[in-house]
């Protein structure tokens, strides 16, 4: 078939003059300019949508990351609460004119086995286990019960993982941390 027959050469010559007048041909100034500034707009808008998807992206992890972390704290804050008031009425104690003071959690002997939840319980505990933790000043000088107030981080396996004390803070002290 890539025989040329005798009336093809007349044809392919004339084929090959079109192709050869078409490649020194372009298209206008107007239509090329036109093309272009529609390719550029194409790209711009694959760009913002690219952004916008990202940007999208950052804030589905954002809020990922932050509601458990903001509900963890309000779970702890309310579980506080609500121990601090069942003691107060378990002790009598208004609740208007109570404020607690505490100390730092301290990790016990199973703090570095994972735990996935947990609960704080609140109880009370010799006086001697504050001395084991160093913090024979946190008591008030005329206290002279033999236990004291402590709120214990329990594991869902139930073992202990943390202690603080508290303490009710006296009027003097009260007064000074209203000031």
């Amino acid at each position: 078939m890539d025989e040329l027959q005798p009336g093809d050469r007349p044809l392919t010559s004339a084929l090959r003059a079109v192709a050869a007048e078409d490649r020194s041909r372009g298209a206008s100034a107007a239509v090329e300019a036109r093309l272009l500034a529609e390719v550029r707009s194409i790209a711009h808008a694959r760009r913002i949508r690219t952004g916008v998807g990202l940007l999208a992206a950052a804030a589905v992890w954002f809020i990922a990351m932050a509601v458990p972390a903001w509900r963890a704290s309000n779970h702890e804050a309310a579980i506080h609460e609500a121990t601090s008031v069942e003691s107060n009425r378990a002790t009598g104690i208004a609740e208007t004119n109570t404020r607690e003071v505490t100390t730092d959690f301290f990790p016990l002997t199973y703090s570095s086995v994972p735990a996935p939840g947990g609960q704080l319980v609140r109880m009370q505990v010799p006086r001697t286990a504050l001395a084991r933790f160093g913090v024979t000043s946190f008591v008030v000088a005329g206290d002279r019960s033999s236990t004291v107030l402590a709120e214990v981080v329990v594991g869902n396996d139930g073992l202990a993982r943390a202690v603080r004390f508290v303490r009710v803070a006296g009027i003097s002290e009260q007064q000074e941390q209203k000031q």
